[in-house]
């Protein structure tokens, strides 16, 4: 969780310096430790993050008194126990348009920011995402009928591979979106020793349980970290490293400059 917090945060602040406002990562991540640690002598379980979508917000016009007021109010019905009373009176759906809109903002950010010829580069690295939501909406069909996916197993699904995929996909999904951008940007770029690299570090990762390796459990999908927890992945980008390289020493590569303009 912490590791995965501040991989955020160093997005977030990428995020907010694409649309016009840039914030020295130091501070900021300090701000995050110091909020973290205060929390937890209050008896937080719950680590602090910079929050997402600035993008977003600053288009509705919020600055950082609207931030100020927000730490503000959350703080006031905390303390007095108000939470209950005020979601008596403000339906909880009545923010999911606005986190809609934000996230709607942050992927035209993806492409927009993003020079045209990396596009399927950007999409490539929403799809570990989009698995995490649909793992998400899976669980949540299978508690409402009095069920988990531990409970079931993957048996129902037929060892369907896509569920399996879909599941592997969501574990460490903000690694593998990252990794999956960077090979496709390689690729597109005709940078092979790049792209390589990249999937050698994807290796890495599945071979120590940080991204693709899971558990079903009683209390939903696990991770699983260890020496070798997601084998076949491992494997598979290993060949994947080996096969960018022999591209890499083919005769005739050329680096593709066009990328800005296709």
């Amino acid at each position: 969780m912490g590791i995965f917090n501040v991989v955020g945060s160093l997005q977030n602040i990428e995020s907010a310096e694409a649309a016009g406002d840039r914030y020295r990562a130091f501070p900021s991540l300090l701000a995050n430790g110091v909020g973290s640690v205060v929390a937890a002598l209050l008896g937080s379980v719950f680590p602090t993050t910079i929050y997402i979508g600035h993008p977003g917000w600053k288009r509705l016009g919020a600055r950082s008194g609207y931030s100020v007021l927000n730490g503000l109010f959350i703080a006031l019905i905390c303390l007095t126990g108000t939470i209950q009373a005020v979601l008596a009176f403000i339906p909880l759906e009545s923010g999911i348009g606005i986190l809609l809109y934000i996230g709607v903002i942050i992927v035209a950010q993806s492409f927009q920011e993003t020079p045209k010829g990396h596009a399927p580069a950007v999409a490539l690295g929403i799809v570990p995402a989009l698995a995490a939501w649909g793992l998400l909406m899976v669980e949540t069909g299978v508690r409402v009928a009095g069920k988990s996916l531990h409970s079931v197993g993957l048996a129902p699904f037929g060892q369907n591979p896509a569920m399996h995929g879909m599941i592997s996909l969501q574990q460490g999904f903000i690694f593998t979106s990252m990794i999956l951008a960077a090979i496709g940007v390689a690729l597109i770029e005709r940078q092979f020793k790049k792209a390589a690299g990249w999937s050698l570090a994807a290796a890495a990762f599945s071979a120590i349980g940080l991204i693709h390796a899971y558990e079903l459990t009683p209390a939903g999908v696990a991770a699983r970290f260890g020496l070798l927890e997601a084998p076949e992945f491992a494997a598979s980008y290993l060949l994947l490293a080996m096969l960018f390289l022999a591209f890499s020493f083919a005769p005739g590569k050329q680096r593709n400059t066009n990328a800005d303009s296709s």
